[in-house]
């Protein structure tokens, strides 16, 4: 069962109750650690849990740690203005830092490792080999391995730049001592070829039993061959993290992003990389490296027994017995093949309940559309491009078959910049215009639109989705997408594309006319106030009135502010987040009105859901982005209403399913502590509750019966 934080992890200040966006991230980090204790979690399962803990915790120290560092710099009237006081701030954060790695440490060595071994899979785990595999370790290397590997001395006449150190790759780092020849050690550095070879080796299996390594203990077995006449004195685990962007703009108004900016560079602030080593580098090492880096000792970090645990998110299959029952995707019954998928929109609006649905659906849209012989041109938000993703194949052969492709995609250092200019190519030389983000233009909408010649004009189809095309083909992702042929939805679509062609920014282009779709930086922060006042004047008039939001992130303080004010006037609020929430539930005489749930279980819950009670006349609109200051006011993301009642039926029962979670949801209180949801009534997991509703819907005849 759960277990909330021992204690509060900040000090609420009542005169600006917003939660700060560092210790909610944490909060967050701190229930993935606790969906990994969870024993009922089959191991391998909980192994993705810590990856995901890992991938957060570096990302939040690329992000982060870089801007309050560089906020320390910035004058006390600003700070003061925006209630920072990075110092503090720091402290807390380091400490909470090192509070929950520990317990990382804990969860992995103490619990998934012995659980693996339960359910008979060996994880070596700082552990000598076993005789029974030594020749196994050896021949892999030899074979798989070597050719890969780049000995190298960092001193002496054998010395090397240290700049040889790549972002975002791993290393040990060693202290040897010549065999023979007494005298000062020699320092050298290897690289561990994850890219090349994976992380994690299958060995042969012992009495029935499977075992698995990671290739740092295979490098390093082998470490006399790769430095022979050398005795290995010391050997750690370093990396180093890419640098990340200082995004201050994606955190402040305009007028105080100039000012932090203008002293910064009266500073001469320069990011610095980051440095994580192995837990228990010796101080010679640090010192030597730090010399060789231009660096304090300080800036080292120290992780666990392994560096990048995210590479469990690789881990090998490993069978029924450790992992999650398969749940097959469900086929859609409306969208089945045998019929043109524009014939079925033409007829109705279509909705996609993904990982559950089938993404079938979704590859014949773009496959149809790419050799329909009416349809003239396309037009697709890609954000990342990925050389796995289904649609990049179907928009080389549209464009191949003459058609006017236009694809808008974003370089982003998360991202491989090299994969994404790679086939980003491909692309280009098969006809594909490709438009990349400009830095006031970046595109984070998930829209597709297709314009089809018939008689009468012009036919439009649109795909408006939640999360990325990238991510479908993974099923480990919660999204919605609509399939519509709406023709004011269509035609707003082709307007907002129109706009993206001139690469403009969109201050030049204030007055675009969207009615249904909500569009940020355009109407969509204007169209969702209005629609919270709209609740706000029904509850002052005696009346029912009620808003809930399902959404990964929120963190805009103005829209928190909203918040507060309706739930003041008797609006009934429930947010239902699975990342950072920076409202503060349940503070009196502010947010008595509003709870706070939060929600991690088997898929990574990305869907941004909106819902307004309006009299009865319920309303739902699905989005692209968060409630954050970035999303709201530096990104093109996209809202839409689902119009039809059916599918309108249908995400209504998924968020009374999310609701009603008494399993893998967690309330947060007032400190952010995540708390387990004690409940007398029947056991709830909204994710399996919304794929028995996918189940029922597509398995069923469709439209005929009430949800």
């Amino acid at each position: 069962m759960f277990i909330s934080e021992s204690k509060p992890i900040a000090v609420i200040d009542v005169s600006h109750p917003f939660f700060d966006t560092n210790l909610s991230w944490l909060s967050y980090n701190y229930r993935l650690l606790l969906e990994a204790e969870d024993e009922s979690v089959p191991a391998t399962e909980r192994l993705r849990h810590l990856a995901g803990y890992s991938y957060q915790i570096d990302e939040f120290f690329r992000s982060r740690i870089p801007l309050l560092n560089a906020m320390r710099g910035v004058s006390k009237d600003i700070l003061d203005k925006l209630n920072l006081y990075p110092d503090t701030l720091l402290e807390h954060i380091l400490e909470t830092v090192e509070n929950q790695l520990t317990k990382f440490d804990e969860i992995l060595s103490s619990g998934v490792v012995p659980a693996l071994l339960e359910g008979d899979l060996h994880l070596y785990f700082k552990e000598p080999f076993r005789e029974e595999h030594r020749d196994f370790v050896s021949s892999f290397f030899v074979e798989k391995v070597f050719r890969h590997v780049q000995p190298v001395f960092l001193e002496g006449r054998r010395s090397a730049k240290i700049t040889f150190f790549e972002p975002d790759a791993l290393y040990f780092v060693l202290r040897l001592l010549r065999r023979g020849e007494p005298g000062e050690p020699w320092f050298a550095y290897v690289n561990i070829p994850v890219g090349e070879v994976g992380r994690f080796v299958k060995l042969p299996k012992l009495d029935g039993q499977k075992h698995v390594a990671f290739l740092d203990d295979i490098v390093l077995a082998n470490m006399k061959m790769l430095f022979p006449g050398y005795e290995v004195q010391d050997c750690f685990a370093l990396r180093v993290e890419r640098e990340s962007e200082l995004a201050v703009d994606d955190e402040f108004p305009a007028a105080v992003t100039q000012r932090i900016t203008r002293q910064l560079e009266k500073k001469n602030y320069v990011l610095p990389h980051q440095y994580f080593c192995e837990m228990g580098m010796p101080a010679e090492m640090k010192a030597y490296l730090s010399d060789r880096l231009g660096i304090q000792v300080a800036e080292f970090y120290e992780r666990g027994k392994y560096l990048y645990y995210q590479d469990f998110k690789a881990f090998p299959s490993t069978g029924k017995k450790l992992e999650y029952t398969h749940q097959k995707a469900v086929p859609h019954a409306e969208l089945r093949a045998g019929e043109s998928i524009f014939d079925v929109l033409n007829r109705s609006d279509q909705l996609l309940h993904l990982p559950y649905h089938s993404i079938d659906p979704v590859v014949r849209f773009f496959n149809e559309a790419a050799v329909d012989p009416y349809v003239r041109e396309i037009y697709v938000s890609l954000y990342k491009i990925h050389a796995h993703s289904f649609l990049v194949n179907s928009l080389i052969s549209a464009a191949r078959n003459g058609k006017r492709v236009v694809a808008f995609a974003e370089l982003n250092p998360k991202f491989d910049i090299h994969e994404n200019i790679h086939w980003a190519r491909k692309m280009k030389d098969a006809g594909v215009k490709i438009i990349f983000s400009l830095p006031g233009l970046k595109v984070h909408a998930k829209i597709a639109l297709i314009k089809r010649k018939v008689k009468k004009g012009w036919d439009r189809y649109a795909y408006l989705g939640t999360g990325g095309f990238y991510r479908m083909t993974s099923r480990e992702f919660v999204d919605h997408a609509l399939l519509t042929s709406h023709r004011e939805i269509t035609n707003e679509l082709e307007l907002l594309f129109g706009y993206l062609v001139t690469r403009d920014v969109p201050s030049k282009f204030k007055y675009l006319p969207f009615n249904y779709l909500m569009v940020s930086q355009f109407n969509m922060n204007k169209k969702i106030i209005e629609l919270i006042d709209r609740e706000v004047k029904n509850s002052r008039s005696g009346l029912k009135a009620a808003v809930t939001v399902k959404i990964n992130q929120l963190q805009d303080q103005s829209m928190i502010a909203k918040l507060y004010q309706a739930g003041q006037a008797g609006v009934e609020i429930q947010i239902i987040v699975s990342d950072c929430c920076c409202l503060i539930p349940e503070l009196p005489t502010i947010s008595d009105n509003i709870t706070v749930t939060r929600l991690v279980d088997r898929y990574a819950e990305n869907s941004r859901i909106f819902y307004f009670y309006n009299r009865g006349k319920e309303e739902i609109f699905l989005s692209s982005g968060d409630w954050t200051f970035r999303n709201l006011h530096h990104r093109i993301d996209v809202g839409f209403p689902i119009l039809d009642d059916y599918l309108r039926s249908q995400l209504l029962q998924v968020l009374r399913n999310y609701l009603a979670d008494n399993q893998k949801s967690v309330k947060l209180d007032t400190y952010q502590n995540n708390h387990p949801i004690v409940s007398d009534s029947q056991k709830v997991r909204a994710q399996e509750a919304n794929y028995r509703l996918t189940e029922r819907v597509e398995h069923r005849t469709p439209r005929l019966f009430n949800l």
